[in-house]
């Protein structure tokens, strides 16, 4: 049996007795203090999280044309010094991924969810786009909360909202999976002292509260809200469709901009500690549906999450079969936290 990949921070991890989850052929930290704990360091203070283990490709910007070819948003007009978050779909319309773009004058840094890097690797290769792989020639951090900027802003000059910059020792952009601000950095493993240092006084957090944050946010989870069987309209994610021009699965995908006919995601909150995890039955009136993500809100105090429902309901009231019992929740069409 393989071994699991460890990330540059490992040691690190080590010493502030991180408890760890393997996790897409990686051993991450899952927790430190506490779920909860840490959850609130970002919605109240700062944090940070390692997040070596995505996948980081370095893309020749010769390749641009074959690379919009492959995503539903426009690449080609976005500015440099920008980061876009965009879906690589098949020819279904379904997400193959759901990643973030850094757009740099030289280059493209194309950041992937770990479970799926060597699929999206497969990907560019097949299409023939010129890329490099630097995942483990790299570390990846995310500094979130609400005092993130100002507790790095003497170290770095800070971007706008999702906007790039690069230094000598840094590369970096304003973005992050948690619905606070904060930058998420790239040093290579050269530079790995001053990403220490520049950590040393932030608290470290774990997968664990990284997912109860994005799920707070409203933030898709690939697996989960997205999948090789769900397309980005069917997830909310409509906004992201911005390429005009043809891409893999642009058929299907604007057939389903122009009618009902599809699955659709919500999300749901339930007025209690019932909690609605993945996998559970919901119905609303004769539509049949499935969470697929669900947890406890350590901020709203609720239970919330995604459901998948068969086609558009026609009422905000859902029934979840928890336990052998059903209980009321209701849809919701703004996000979980302003």
């Amino acid at each position: 049996m393989d071994q699991p990949n460890l990330s540059p921070l490992h040691e690190l991890h080590l010493t502030n007795s991180a408890k760890f989850i393997e996790f897409a052929g990686w051993n991450m930290p899952f927790s430190y203090s506490g779920t909860i704990k840490e959850h609130n360091y970002v919605r109240n203070d700062v944090g940070y999280f390692d997040v070596s283990h995505m996948g980081r490709l370095k893309i020749d910007n010769d390749s641009i044309d074959s690379l919009s070819s492959l995503i539903c948003s426009d690449i080609k007009n976005l500015k440099h010094g920008k980061a876009l978050y965009s879906i690589f779909t098949n020819e279904n319309g379904c997400a193959l991924d759901d990643v973030i773009f850094w757009k740099f004058p030289n280059y493209i840094l194309l950041i992937c969810n770990a479970i799926n890097t060597e699929k999206i690797i497969t990907h560019l290769t097949n299409t023939n786009i010129k890329f490099e792989d630097i995942t483990k020639q790299t570390a990846l951090v995310a500094v979130q909360g609400p005092n993130a900027i100002e507790k790095l802003g003497s170290i770095l000059s800070i971007p706008e909202s999702f906007s790039c910059l690069e230094n000598d020792i840094y590369t970096y952009a304003r973005t992050g999976y948690t619905g606070e601000d904060g930058l998420e950095i790239m040093v290579n493993i050269k530079n790995l002292e001053n990403l220490l240092n520049l950590l040393s006084n932030i608290q470290p957090c774990g997968l664990g509260s990284r997912d109860t944050l994005r799920l707070e946010a409203s933030l898709p989870l690939y697996g989960f809200e997205l999948s090789e069987d769900i397309t980005p309209v069917e997830a909310g994610l409509k906004w992201t469709i911005t390429n005009d021009e043809n891409y893999l699965g642009s058929k299907k995908i604007t057939e389903q901009l122009k009618n009902s006919d599809h699955k659709v995601l919500k999300k749901f909150i339930i007025d209690s500690r019932n909690i609605a995890r993945t996998g559970t039955k919901v119905t609303s009136k004769a539509l049949s549906g499935i969470v697929t993500s669900g947890n406890y809100s350590p901020i709203l105090k609720k239970s919330i999450g995604f459901v998948l429902l068969e086609s558009m309901p026609d009422t905000d009231l859902l029934e979840f079969e928890i336990r052998g019992n059903l209980v009321e929740g209701k849809i919701i069409k703004k996000r979980f936290l302003k």
